[in-house]
């Protein structure tokens, strides 16, 4: 039961980081910049908690800030008429390098950041923000399945010539596609740095890269999609505790940090994909 538990937890911040890329996916403009996203959102919640006192306030402004940015980028990027792929790959440099910036010039260091301001009761926090991952989920699942935003998004990507012979804009869907993987991918970010009651550089650790092969490994479909990241969860969970195993002390600590990524390899190459036409 623990074990499951702990899966449970470990998922709830991936699987709302997937859900953007779902998101974008669908709408024909994967959203590469989620590995950083959830870097500068973490960042972000340490910095905005600490100047306001209170943990939800700084969650909800770092998300905020994390929009905004994406936001203008995009609008810039498109009037520019910029490939659009590209510009979300330098997006995924740019914040890690914003992350960094920032802590060196606000905080006067680029490693751990830790304050007593943002020191959070575990026991407390992971189930809260477990929570709030998989209601908000829940949320977006639902409006991808049941209402008109969400048929509209899902056929963006496809079927945008449909679109815009009916008066709708597919740009608009575009870029609220990426408004929900920013969104999604900065609370990421803030949870893990809550469970942490820290910000360290480099937390996001590959679940950014590791959602958008979940994405491909669902077929787009949100339930397969969410049965894939608890793939991906158990493999995380298991290469954090199989070094407690006796059988298996001595495997060399790099190659369990690996495990997530080598189920994820694993799984591409064994799971068959639709062919194109």
């Amino acid at each position: 039961m623990n074990i499951t538990i702990s899966i449970i937890h470990i998922a709830a911040p991936l699987l709302l980081v997937t859900l953007g890329g779902l998101i974008s996916e669908y709408a024909g403009r994967m959203a590469m910049f989620l590995e950083c996203m959830i870097n500068l959102g973490a960042f972000l919640c340490y910095a905005c908690t600490l100047w306001t006192g209170n943990l939800i306030a700084g969650m909800l402004l770092s998300v905020l800030l994390c929009t905004l940015i994406v936001l203008v980028i995009e609008r810039v990027a498109s009037r520019y008429k910029a490939n659009m792929f590209l510009i979300s790959l330098a997006m995924n440099m740019f914040f890690a390098a914003l992350a960094s910036f920032l802590s060196a010039t606000i905080f006067g260091n680029r490693g751990v950041l830790y304050n007593e301001v943002f020191r959070f009761d575990a026991k407390l926090v992971r189930p809260v923000t477990s929570i709030i991952c998989y209601v908000l989920a829940a949320a977006q699942i639902v409006m991808l399945k049941g209402t008109r935003t969400g048929l509209t998004l899902r056929i963006t990507g496809s079927d945008s010539d449909v679109l815009e012979a009916k008066g709708i804009s597919a740009a608009r869907y575009r870029t609220l596609s990426w408004i929900f993987a920013a969104a999604n991918a900065s609370l990421a970010g803030c949870v893990l740095a809550a469970r942490l009651s820290s910000y360290v550089p480099g937390m996001a650790g590959g679940r950014g890269w590791t959602a958008l092969a979940a994405v491909y490994l669902g077929k787009k479909h949100p339930v397969f999609v969410a049965l894939a990241v608890l793939v991906f969860s158990a493999a995380d969970y298991a290469s954090s505790t199989v070094q407690n195993i006796s059988a298996f002390k001595n495997l060399p600590s790099s190659l369990l940090l690996a495990l997530p990524y080598l189920v994820a390899l694993a799984l591409i190459i064994a799971i068959p994909q639709k062919k194109e036409k």
